[in-house]
């Protein structure tokens, strides 16, 4: 039960904080605040790789390098979005597969 506990409380902490974040990056991309959206990206990075979303990673380590170097590619928007399709794709399954793993 030890490394199911962990991986729970570690996908819970996932579940509760990325979702926020990429709210907040997608509103710092409606607000053109690149510094700040850098900064999200930079700190959910991590957790993606954590979670094996290798997809998603690599969206966010270049949402994250076009931010802070002020140059965009032509599908920067549509990166975002595939980015928030994927999350929330994922928060959904790993919603489902918490709930079984406590049970």
């Amino acid at each position: 039960m030890g490394d199911e506990s962990i991986v729970i409380e570690t996908t819970e902490a996932f579940l509760e904080d990325t979702p926020g974040s990429i709210k907040q990056m997608k509103a710092a991309y409606a607000n053109e605040d690149w510094d700040r959206l850098a900064r999200i990206a930079h700190k959910i990075k991590p957790n993606l790789s954590y979670m094996g979303m290798d997809r998603a990673r690599e969206l966010i380590l270049d949402l994250e390098e076009q931010s802070k170097n002020r140059e965009f590619a032509d599908d920067f928007r549509q990166q975002i979005k595939e980015l928030d399709q994927l999350c929330e794709q994922a928060f959904d399954e790993l919603s489902e597969k918490v709930e079984q793993l406590k049970n």
